[in-house]
């Protein structure tokens, strides 16, 4: 995949790191796991940020320029676009790293904070703790759909912007749920393109609000997140397909699901037996 142009991943490509997975998140943004083990990594001058999680290990790996400080499993990182670093690796770790460019930063900033854009300060951060941004990161890596995935990157980017550990100064504004019609609206164009990969994107735009007051409001409203409540309907149909006995490769591709062992998983998961024992115990 072509990857933005971030010097962070750059510098990693020509180091002794090993690249294991990247996504492309759209936007520009990116995500990226990668390992490391005895190497000397110096960044210069950022073009974008860059969030770094430690997932394994980490406890020999030290920053130089800040005083030799070692980082451990769950250390957190933020670097700025434009900043400097320089880092000593003394033994194996895996990292998360996200790429974050400073236009769609503020572009986010802007649009679910009300923020001036030009306000926004970024800190320079070096193995912090953060429970919770740690977990979003987390889920952002293991999503298993564009809707999901777009879910936990404006959970990620939402604490990024509101915490002042991250960032200088905050305004975080919350908003209600849906209105009834808006509500209905959303969940009719959930129900008219299930077969399709619909994105958070998508369905903010049916609602009229961006992504990150699109999902709060959804879940004050229904209980649900709209990756959920996706699920839930697709099963619904799923189910209703499956007892006219409809084969389940068609099954999938008419609710949405990637292939037949999509459906699967996701069947066994939502009612605890696969689609053809289902189908057994109707007849």
């Amino acid at each position: 995949m072509q990857m933005p142009r971030a010097t962070v991943f750059d510098r990693l490509s020509q180091s002794q790191a090993r690249l294991l997975w990247a996504r492309d998140l759209g936007e520009g943004f990116a995500l990226a796991q990668w390992t490391n083990a005895t190497d000397h990594v110096r960044y210069e001058d950022t073009r974008q940020h860059v969030l770094s999680l430690y997932t394994h290990r980490g406890q020999d790996s030290a920053r130089l320029d800040r005083g030799g400080m070692r980082g451990h499993p769950g250390a957190l990182s933020l670097m700025p676009q434009g900043a400097s670093s320089d880092w000593e690796i003394g033994g194996s770790f895996a990292f998360l790293h996200l790429y974050i460019p400073d236009d769609a930063l503020r572009g986010f900033a802007a649009e679910t904070l009300d923020r001036q854009p030009s306000s926004l300060a970024p800190r320079d951060v070096t193995f912090a703790d953060d429970p919770v941004l740690a977990a979003r990161l987390a889920e952002l890596a293991a999503a298993p759909a564009p809707v999901a995935a777009r879910q936990a990157l404006t959970e990620v980017l939402h604490r990024l912007l509101t915490q002042p550990t991250w960032c200088g100064g905050t305004l975080d504004r919350q908003r209600g749920g849906l209105a009834p019609r808006v509500l209905a609206r959303v969940r009719a164009r959930m129900q008219s393109d299930l077969d399709q990969p619909l994105r958070l994107a998508d369905l903010a735009a049916t609602a009229g609000l961006s992504e990150f007051h699109f999902q709060r409001a959804f879940r004050a409203s229904t209980g649900f997140s709209p990756h959920q409540a996706l699920e839930r309907l697709r099963i619904e149909r799923a189910e209703s397909l499956i007892a006219a006995g409809e084969p389940l490769a068609d099954v999938a591709a008419a609710c949405g699901f990637a292939h037949h062992s999509h459906l699967t998983r996701a069947f066994r998961k939502a009612r605890g037996v696969a689609p053809s024992v289902w189908r057994a115990a109707t007849r």
